[in-house]
């Protein structure tokens, strides 16, 4: 098989996908009665669709960390001008995704050890005060919708949907807490956390260890064990920080030997 390249980012179908990825976003009133929805999506500007097809590439793992963006050949590959792509990049680099070293070109951001610990200690302390919260607050309307997507996820073997469903969850988790700074606190490294999530969707003994603490966590929270629902959340939490953490330390391997 042949080595993939930094354009290997599929063709036009993935900028004309994320754009209707986030066609999403749009607002109820916003699309005028009458008016074709495809025609609303093509009006998303070029480095917006570019910025996503590529956002998407890189949360998804189609982009490693360390690959070379090559600009032209992006723009070439997706029949842009150069002009998107570099204000793409210029965003992706807020995002913290990309590294724009000038004269040397733009690199998939790869993660420190450092901010692999700051993200998921920060992550474990916030969740582990949702799960609380929630196991206080919840319904049983509410506690029975969790207790859905458990059952769902035990079910899933496709990354994408996997990751999706899991990502729902968490977030169910946060807003069933009436906490507004934890559902905003959760909300602003939601992608980054999707992104391990695709990782550990491609390990078996990984997913199957993900469905049984869900559970755990959805039983603690159904008996309104406000502790056990906390400790559940941490305990989950540091185990996909170790899953991380030794996932990093073989990529990093891998690029020391290239």
């Amino acid at each position: 098989m042949a080595k993939k390249t930094s354009t290997d980012i599929k063709d036009n179908k993935t900028v004309a996908k994320a754009a209707k990825v986030s066609s999403k976003d749009t607002q109820p009133g916003e699309v005028r009665e009458g008016q074709n929805l495809v025609d609303s999506i093509e009006r998303v500007p070029l480095s917006e669709q570019v910025y996503m097809a590529l956002k998407q590439a890189i949360l998804t793992g189609e982009l490693l960390p360390h690959e070379k963006l090559n600009e032209v050949k992006i723009a070439e590959q997706l029949k842009v001008s150069a002009t998107p792509v570099r204000e793409a990049f210029r965003k992706l680099a807020k995002d913290n995704l990309v590294v724009i070293v000038p004269w040397k070109g733009v690199t998939v951001k790869m993660d420190t050890p450092e901010e692999i610990v700051a993200l998921y200690q920060c992550r474990e302390v916030m969740e582990g005060l949702g799960a609380r919260l929630c196991a206080r607050h919840a319904t049983a309307a509410e506690v029975e919708e969790l207790k859905v997507l458990c059952k769902e996820m035990h079910a899933i073997e496709e990354a994408t949907e996997r990751v999706e469903v899991n990502s729902r969850f968490h977030n169910l988790i946060a807003r069933f807490s009436r906490n507004e700074r934890v559902m905003d606190y959760l909300a602003d490294f939601r992608e980054r956390v999707n992104r391990d999530m695709y990782i550990s969707s491609f390990n078996a003994v990984r997913t199957h260890d993900c469905d049984d603490e869900h559970d755990q966590i959805v039983d603690a929270i159904e008996r309104h064990d406000e502790v056990a629902a906390e400790n559940a959340m941490r305990q989950h939490i540091n185990n996909a920080f170790i899953f991380k953490r030794a996932n990093a330390e073989i990529q990093n391997k891998q690029i020391n030997e290239v």
